[in-house]
């Protein structure tokens, strides 16, 4: 019995030096292996490069690739808020990097903005590099689409003109830069069609942009295109003329300002005749709005 022990003892011995031995002459083989071969058996980490360069009510765009692996394509996840709306492959040709001479230029990313962002809401977006929570320089950005003051409102009442013809509107902010791209106004049923016209002015009464409306034969909202830039944090008014009759709401600016998405609706104003500054105050909504999106 005590010969066959130590047997054992023996061979666990004999086995435990023969793994040294086989680890010895790996770690030789590897201390021998070229350079490209051993950065296979152990790559290392990546490092992530990329910037979200826009986001506007169009698309969404930037480049995206990993330093240490700029052959290969990576992808991005672009969060509208926290919802990932769409995980996208970078690979779009970039200019600046083939006249770099890299031998792969192709680490764009674009993804078309959905329609369930333009809802004239503010949105946050963030682009972060796919899986790993890692965000592009230039994150956040913001942007709000086919923003309106009154999207859902219907005039309550109506006034006569009495014999005179009026410019009125609505003074208005935005809490983003972008552009007016359109005026609007509810012609009442009884205010003939054409002849109308928006008008965009500063609060000192400069006027800055002004265009025809497109009239349809039925009354409700009418649009004129005046694509004019503004400027966060600053007040315009916005109006337009009137022959006969005037759509109204009464008493809506009386709690104070109107809000909706980047839109700050103050108060109303207007004037007589027409094609003047409006500069009367009123508490009632005159149905003059805009359709603004942001950035421009």
């Amino acid at each position: 019995m005590k010969h066959t022990k130590l047997r054992k003892h023996l061979l666990c011995f004999r086995y435990f030096y023969f793994a040294l031995g086989l680890c010895s002459i790996f770690v030789a083989a590897l201390a021998t292996t070229p350079a490209p071969a051993r950065a296979a058996l152990n790559p290392p980490d990546p490092a992530y490069f990329g910037e979200l360069e826009r986001a506007d009510c169009n698309s969404i765009a930037g480049y995206a690739y990993d330093e240490n692996a700029t052959e290969q394509t990576i992808s991005v996840d672009i969060y509208d808020n926290s919802i990932l709306l769409a995980t996208v492959p970078a690979d779009r040709f970039r200019r600046e990097l083939f006249d770099a001479g890299w031998p792969n230029p192709n680490h764009g990313f674009l993804f078309f903005i959905p329609s369930s962002v333009k809802n004239g809401k503010i949105h946050q977006i963030t682009v972060n590099f796919a899986g790993t929570g890692i965000g592009l320089f230039g994150n956040p950005k913001f942007i709000a689409c086919s923003s309106s003051l009154f999207p859902t409102a219907v005039p309550l009442s109506t006034a006569s003109g009495q014999g005179a013809s009026w410019e009125q509107g609505v003074e208005l902010s935005s809490s983003l830069s972008g552009i007016v791209t359109k005026v609007r106004f509810w012609r009442a049923d009884d205010e003939p069609q054409g002849g109308h016209t928006a008008r965009l002015w500063s609060t000192t009464g400069a006027l800055l942009a002004s265009a025809p409306f497109n009239e349809t034969a039925n009354p409700g909202w009418q649009y004129a295109t005046i694509n004019f830039p503004i400027t966060a944090g600053t007040r315009y008014r916005v109006s337009y003329n009137i022959h006969n009759v005037v759509a109204k709401s009464f008493n809506v600016f009386t709690n104070g300002p109107i809000t909706k998405g980047p839109l700050t609706a103050w108060a109303s104003y207007y004037s007589t005749p027409a094609g003047n500054f409006p500069s009367s105050h009123s508490t009632s909504n005159l149905f003059a709005d805009v359709v603004f999106n942001a950035p421009r």
